[in-house]
């Protein structure tokens, strides 16, 4: 690990050369330098994808047993009360613990010798949802989550012994907002055959699949959800995201526009950063996707000093004005032909997160059920969570916002 992000800083360093030089002179790259330049920066998110792979399922388990922990005090009865929770209903089938191989639709695949373990894509990363602030609630078909509408006015210097009586204070107001359950829900179907011949496990795969794709939707929702029923939905709500303009989460008055047609500048970066006040800025993260984040990472000040810096140490992220940068693949980046920035597209958010609430109804539970699939010699694994989440202080945030073209 510690080579590849050795390997990684140099990289970098030979692309800000590159780029300084280039600036320098006054000119664009040549032929032979752009194709360079491109290999080198594909061979970073190259050494990034393999970095982040080797965190990631570290990363994920403990994400798992902080959220599976029993509350203070009370008896630990994991089966059901951890947040993953595992039930099997009547019927035949035995399941072992191991890894699962599966064809589509669950479909036995030929028999033959498995080896004890199993090659897997890598699976898109949650940065963020482990870093808003979780509320467990349970018996309440809503959680209200109150908030200072208005602030008080500053106090008055006053008289020893005023000449008339001091009067209240009438601005201070406090308003409510709501979050209410979404059902969320993945199945996966596995074959009765493959389940009793494989030479490697199921269940366990089964829940650590299911369980990565529900935490995948709370991160794509927490970023980009709408926040209302899509169309055609079924009335189906679902969070409201961080990059969705909304009177309820983060208004438009929060937005920083580019000071230049389709373009990201290093004073759009310094204005986002003026635009949050010193106490949200303190614990402020930037979220951004990669290729948002490429043009970002050669950005200078006026000092010729680039804004962007890579961590050095395995699991901290790289910082953006001394802040920590969280490159996601959810964020969303340019709308335009090809990922090209267009006017009006949102491509990044910095914020303080514990100004995210998300609420949970009942822990995220998984059901095997052997008797549902029967006819078709397959057994079910359920997943099901009901959830909400919203930003809950519009100041806490702001988001760059592509400037349109004159």
């Amino acid at each position: 690990m510690k080579e590849k992000i050795e390997k990684r800083s140099a990289l970098i360093r030979e692309l800000e050369e590159m780029n300084a030089k280039a600036d320098s002179e006054k000119r664009a790259f040549t032929d032979e330098e752009k194709k360079l330049f491109d290999e080198k920066s594909a061979e970073v998110r190259k050494l990034t994808e393999e970095i982040k792979f080797e965190e990631q399922r570290a990363s994920t388990m403990k994400e798992f047993s902080e959220i599976s922990k029993p509350a203070e005090g009370k008896e630990d009865r994991s089966a059901d009360t951890a947040f993953l929770k595992v039930e099997k209903r009547a019927g035949g089938v035995e399941l072992r613990t191991a890894d699962m191989t599966m064809a589509d639709g669950g479909a036995a695949i030929a028999p033959e010798q498995f080896v004890n373990d199993i090659i897997r894509a890598v699976e898109k990363e949650a940065l963020v949802y482990p870093r808003v602030r979780k509320i467990p609630v349970s018996g309440a078909g809503s959680l209200g989550l109150p908030y200072e509408a208005a602030d008080a006015s500053d106090a008055d210097w006053t008289a020893e012994v005023p000449s008339s009586e001091i009067s209240a204070d009438n601005t201070w107001k406090f308003g409510k907002r709501s979050l209410s359950p979404a059902d969320l829900t993945k199945l996966i179907k596995v074959s009765k055959k493959l389940l009793a011949t494989s030479a490697v496990s199921i269940d366990a795969l089964a829940k650590e699949k299911i369980s990565q794709k529900l935490i995948a939707a709370f991160e794509n929702a927490i970023i980009n959800g709408t926040g209302v029923a899509a169309a055609n939905s079924g009335n189906v709500t679902q969070p409201l995201g961080l990059f969705t303009a909304s009177a309820d989460g983060i208004s438009t008055a929060r937005d920083v526009e580019t000071k230049t047609a389709l373009t990201i500048s290093a004073d759009d970066i310094i204005n986002m950063y003026m635009n949050l006040r010193p106490a949200y800025r303190r614990k402020a993260v930037w979220i951004m996707n990669s290729d948002i984040l490429k043009q970002v990472m050669l950005l200078k000040d006026k000092n010729d000093q680039y804004l962007w810096h890579e961590s050095l140490r395995v699991g901290e992220p790289s910082t953006l004005m001394g802040l920590p940068v969280l490159e996601s693949e959810y964020a969303p980046g340019g709308s335009g032909t090809g990922g090209a920035l267009a006017a009006g597209d949102y491509v990044m958010v910095l914020g303080d997160l514990d100004h995210y609430q998300f609420a949970y109804w009942k822990g995220m539970d998984i059901t095997v059920a052997n008797e549902v699939f029967a006819g078709k010699n397959q057994v079910g694994f359920y997943g099901h969570t009901l959830a909400d989440g919203m930003p809950t202080l519009a100041e806490a945030f702001t988001r760059l916002k592509i400037k349109a073209g004159s």
